[in-house]
Parts: C-alpha cells; structure tokens; sequence
C-alpha cells in the first residue's frame, strides 16, 4: 500500500516544495493574522458566558495546592476535567493573580497552535497556496473569532481533539513509524480528554478505526506500537483520573461525562436535525459558501484523485458529524473540533478553483466568491461608516468614534478593492491576495467593531462589586448554597458555603453578612438551584429576620437583561434591653 499521501500532479516542483514551511512568508503572514486578532484586547470585555466558571476552579488550584479535584467556594465543582483550568491557573500563576488575560491567553495561543499545525499538515501535500487559504480560513471562521478569545474550552479542545487526528494521519502517510503515529496521536486525544471528557478520544478512535478497515490495513490497526499508543492514553489521562476517583468515587460520572450525556435528549430533535446543519453553515461563514463546490462529483473527483488525505477527511466528518447531529442539545461549538479539517477542505476548494486546471464553472465559482465577499465587505464597511448619520435605529448600535472610523474606512476600502482586483485573475499571487484581504478585514472587524459592541453592552461588575465590599466594612461574606460563579469570580475574596437555612438556628452564629442566588421563576414560596450537577429546590424565604444590601445582576453580560442576580443581605439580630432596677420614689 503507497502511504505517501503524494499527488502525481504535485510531484513537479512549485512554491511548497522552495522553502521548508516554517520558514515561509504564508507563515509569518498567519501568526500575524492570528495574533492581530485574538492576542489583543484581550481585557477589553468583562467576563461572560462560562469563563469565571474555569477561572474560579483555577483560583481555588492556586489557594489550595490541590490541582486533581476542581473545586468552587471549597466544595467540588464536577463539570468538567480540569486541564483548562489548569492552563488559565498557569498563566495566572506566572501573571500573580487569574485576570482577563490569564483567562483568555489560553484559548488565543491554542488557535495560534492550531492554525501553525493545519499550514504544517497541509504544507506536505498541497501548494503553499492551498495550505495559507486552510490555515487562514480556519483562524477567521466566525466561531472560531468569537471563541477564540474567550477563556471557554473550546478552543484547547480543538487544538488537541483536531490535532490528534491531523498529526496521526500526518505521521501514517509520510511515512514515519507506527510507533510514533500511534503515541503522538492518543497523547493528544488524552489532553482532549483531560479538557473535555470522552469526546475526544471516541473521535480518535472512531475515524483512525473506520479507516483502516477500510483501507484494510491490519498491520496498523492491530499492532504493537497500537496498544503503545492506548497505554500512552491510559497513563497521561490516569495521572489525573485515578487520584480524583480514589477520592470522588461519587463524582467520577458527572465530571467525566455529565455533560455529554445531558445533551443527547429526544426533546426537541426532529428540529435539531433539520437546523443543525444550517448552524454549522453559519458558524463557518465567510468560508463556508466555498464547500458548496464540493457538491459538484466532479470537482469532488478532482480534488480527491490520488489524495489519501481527502478520503481521511471525508471519513472522519462523515463518522463524527451525527454526534451532534442526532444530539437535541448539541449546540454549534461542540462540533468545532473538526473545524480544523473543514478548513483543509476549505482550502482544497481554493486551491482548486484558483490554481489548478478547472473548468471555466468552476474558475467562476471562485471570482463570483471574491467579487460576492468584496460586496459584503463595502455593504458593511458603508453601514459602519454612516451609522451615526443615518436615523435608522438598528445603526445606531453600531455608532463608532471617529478615531476608530479612521482606520475602519481605509481598512475597508483597501480590503474590498484588492478582492475585486484578485478577481480579475487565476494565479497563486492574486489567491493569496484575496485571501489576505478577505481575512484582515475580518480581523479589524472582530478586534475593533464586534469587541467594541460588546465593551457597550457589557455590564461591568468591578465598580459594584467594590462599592459592595466598602459597604461590607471587612465583614465575612458567606454564601447561602453555591453563589453564581461569576459574582464568586468578581468579588475575589473567598466566600464560606453554608447550606440554606430551614430554620433559624440552621445559620452559623457568626454570620452576618450573606448571598445568594436569584433565579428566573424563583418565589416567596420556593427557589431552585443546583450543587455538583444535582438540582434541588428550597423555600423561597429565610427563617430568620434580615435586610437587603444590594440586588446585584450577573447574567448574562448585556446591561439591559438580566437573568440571574445575587442578593445580599444582612442578618438581623434581636435588640436585648436590659431591664433598670426601680427608683425610689420622691416623696
């Protein structure tokens, strides 16, 4: 069997054969576009969505020493496997406290991770300008930009669910050894794993097995250096899960795998199944109209003839997508793990329709794609520029400065006059042209005018939370149940957890000072909550007398809605007078 993964049309020498990859201009062009966007203005926005969930977990690792069992105001927090909190505990470790940056630098080195290692796998076997269009499609995918930047796991889990699957199959056509395939591929799975539960590892296994079979290629699947491989699994995700069940018994299902198994529901799934792949479209734009070419055989034919790599790629989408797909409470970032092998495909298209021999459809294909992304490009740039002009209310959301107007209008001017002057040929230089423009103006549009947006929106806790702490006057504050984590995260003193009180004698003598969680739908009889993943109810009233201090909202980060708030109150002590002996009366 030939696993050179070699193109008899790639064998003649061309532009990714004149340089080794990272030494290549495409290269540096990259980590630029990467950095520009997702290692500046990182602080910028407050902290939102889950983010002070890990970053909670990360802070009590550092209090405590205690790095195996994730834990929030103390007690276990079994959501997920700690390893990105480990990673924002790192950086927060070395920064002296876990801020905005510790929290989000993660996530942004992790696709700058992610985008070197799509140009490296795509370098072997693709002219540079195929591989520079993969690399930079999936460093501006739209999800991509939004997660990216943000201390959610998405983007680590990427980085090492994709990676497994490009670097053992970048390892099995070019011929190194099984052994190093096999390590190098489980190794990555288990960090995958060590992020975010079974997800990866089942990928893994699942599209290199299907592969193989079908290649019936015995002596990879069923080898040595293959159980060397699932022993280097066992022992890297093992460093971990075995001392956290010795001492979690109780938690090892919902930290390794509850919230996968509470997305695979029937509520709700015939509508999931028709939406979802409209979603996943969407998450992909502006690149994803480009894999609509693959819906022509013929264009399929010629991109996949005596490429092992595209049958790899269309197996391992084909094997993994129904995992989201049939699952009701999948949302569109679950299946961003294989984002970095759609970029490939993305980049294939590309390299088709601009580089090689294709039909004058398909040449079409692409100028209409350029000329259609210079459209949107001025439309946008138009509508950014006279927001604060025209009287139209859905503009005046998006009303900009002028000192950002200055960069904005040349940045869209240029961006837009490039792609409809790469338009007007075929070659790799006007290819890379494009895609550069295409890509920067997505950069200065996410890094300027979607990060300011949300710095608008954004309802910034710190001058509450430290108004909150002067009314305090240093006294304890103790939680009644777990606190929202993000009120947890912004107060950033330790908050003592008590169970909710049933009676008055329940609360702790010396607590004066106290919080807890206000719900939607909560009320005066019960109110919900939740502690390592179980719900419960309590009454809706405290059986004790007590005043309220402030009603601080905490979600979601919009100021004009909110859905969560935490309360905090004061307790109210019984005034004891003492009685006065009796006087003599005056005669």
């Amino acid at each position: 069997m030939d696993l050179s993964g070699t193109n008899s049309r790639l064998n003649e020498p061309t532009e990714s054969s004149a340089r080794p990859w990272w030494r290549s201009g495409e290269l540096l062009a990259l980590i630029v576009l990467v950095v520009g966007i997702y290692c500046t203005r990182l602080s910028a926005v407050p902290v939102c969505g889950e983010e002070s969930r890990w970053a909670t977990a990360a802070r009590e690792m550092i209090a405590s020493g205690d790095w195996v069992v994730p834990r929030q105001q103390g007690t276990i927090f079994p959501e997920r496997p700690p390893l990105g909190s480990w990673a924002m505990a790192l950086v927060g470790f070395a920064r002296g406290e876990i801020d905005l940056v510790a929290i989000r630098l993660p996530s942004a080195l992790a696709t700058l991770a992610t985008v070197v290692l799509i140009f490296a796998y795509t370098s072997r076997w693709m002219t540079r300008v195929g591989a520079f269009a993969a690399a930079a499609a999936y460093a501006t995918f739209g999800q991509v930009m939004v997660l990216g930047r943000q201390g959610e796991s998405e983007a680590l889990f990427t980085l090492f669910t994709g990676g497994a699957l490009l670097v053992w199959h970048a390892a099995y056509t070019g011929g190194q050894s099984r052994a190093a395939a096999w390590l190098a591929g489980y190794s990555l799975a288990a960090l995958g794993a060590l992020v975010k539960g079974p997800q990866a590892p089942v990928y893994f296994v699942s599209v290199t097995g299907i592969l193989l079979l079908c290649e019936r290629n015995w002596r990879w699947l069923f080898s040595r250096e293959h159980l060397l491989g699932m022993l280097s699994f066992a022992a890297i995700v093992g460093a971990w899960f075995v001392p956290f069940t010795l001492s979690n018994l109780g938690a090892v299902d919902d930290i390794w795998a509850g919230l996968a198994q509470d997305r695979f529901t029937t509520q709700n799934l015939a509508r999931h199944i028709a939406s979802y792949p409209f979603e996943t479209f969407g998450c992909l734009l502006p690149w994803s109209p480009l894999l609509l070419a693959l819906l022509n055989p013929r264009v399929l034919r010629s991109i996949a003839a005596d490429r092992l790599q595209v049958k790899f790629l269309i197996i391992a989408l084909v094997v993994t997508y129904p995992s989201v797909w049939f699952a009701a409470g999948a949302r569109g970032r679950y299946y961003m793990p294989l984002y970095p092998l759609i970029a490939v495909l993305v980049g294939l298209v590309v390299e088709h329709c601009a580089v090689r021999l294709a039909a004058a459809l398909e040449q079409a294909f692409w100028k209409h794609f350029q000329r259609g992304a210079a459209i949107t490009v001025g439309v946008v740039g138009l509508a950014v520029a006279l927001a604060g002009v025209l009287p139209l209310q859905p503009l005046q959301e998006i009303t900009q400065s002028a000192s950002f107007l200055a960069l904005w209008i040349p940045a869209v001017l240029v961006s837009a006059g490039l792609l409809v002057w790469a338009s007007q040929g075929r070659n790799g230089f006007r290819t890379k042209v494009a895609v550069t423009s295409l890509a920067a103006f997505l950069a200065v549009a996410n890094t300027g005018l979607l990060v300011n947006q949300r710095v608008h929106k954004a309802h910034n806790l710190d001058p509450i939370v430290a108004q909150l702490k002067q009314q305090l006057e240093d006294g304890q504050l103790v939680s009644l149940g777990r606190v929202y984590h993000r009120f947890a995260y912004e107060f950033d003193e330790p908050i003592p957890q008590v169970d909710w009180p049933i009676k008055s004698s329940d609360l702790p003598p010396d607590v004066e000072y106290f919080c807890f969680d206000r719900r939607p739908g909560d009320t005066s009889e019960s109110r919900s909550g939740s502690d390592a993943r179980v719900p419960f109810s309590t009454p809706g009233t405290l059986p004790f007398q007590w005043e309220e201090v402030a009603t601080i909202p905490c979600d979601p980060v919009q100021r004009e809605v909110h859905n969560r708030s935490v309360v905090i109150g004061r307790v109210v002590r019984p005034t004891v007078v003492a009685s006065m002996p009796d006087q003599p009366r005056r005669r």
